[in-house]
């Protein structure tokens, strides 16, 4: 499981039908204090949370949770999906790191 921030939307009229229900969003990984990660951002089903550019959120990068989440047929896969939008968090940090530490998630 992964903190990201939305960064980004795509457009897809035409989508396989087990996805028409998720929106698509591109997620990049944050620091615990919140700024972006150097990696690339990641295309993201979002199933049902409403997250939109500049939230964050939790996102797990495993075909299985994909699968439960969107109670996808056979032969459809992904493997990024918003797990919920995270309102707010603290994070106890490591010996000689500032920050606090706690996380509250819709």
């Amino acid at each position: 499981m992964f903190l990201c921030q939305v960064t980004g939307t795509v457009v897809a009229p035409r989508k396989q039908e087990g996805f028409r229900p998720a929106k698509l969003l591109i997620v990049q990984r944050v620091d615990a204090g919140g700024a972006l990660a150097e990696d690339r951002g990641m295309l993201a089903l979002d199933p049902r949370f409403g997250a939109g550019v500049g939230d964050y959120v939790l996102v797990a990068r495993e075909g299985a949770v994909v699968k439960q989440l969107m109670d996808a047929p056979e032969g459809l896969s992904a493997n990024v999906i918003i797990l919920g939008v995270v309102d707010d968090w603290t994070y106890e940090p490591e010996a000689g790191e500032a920050g606090s530490g706690t996380a509250h998630v819709r």
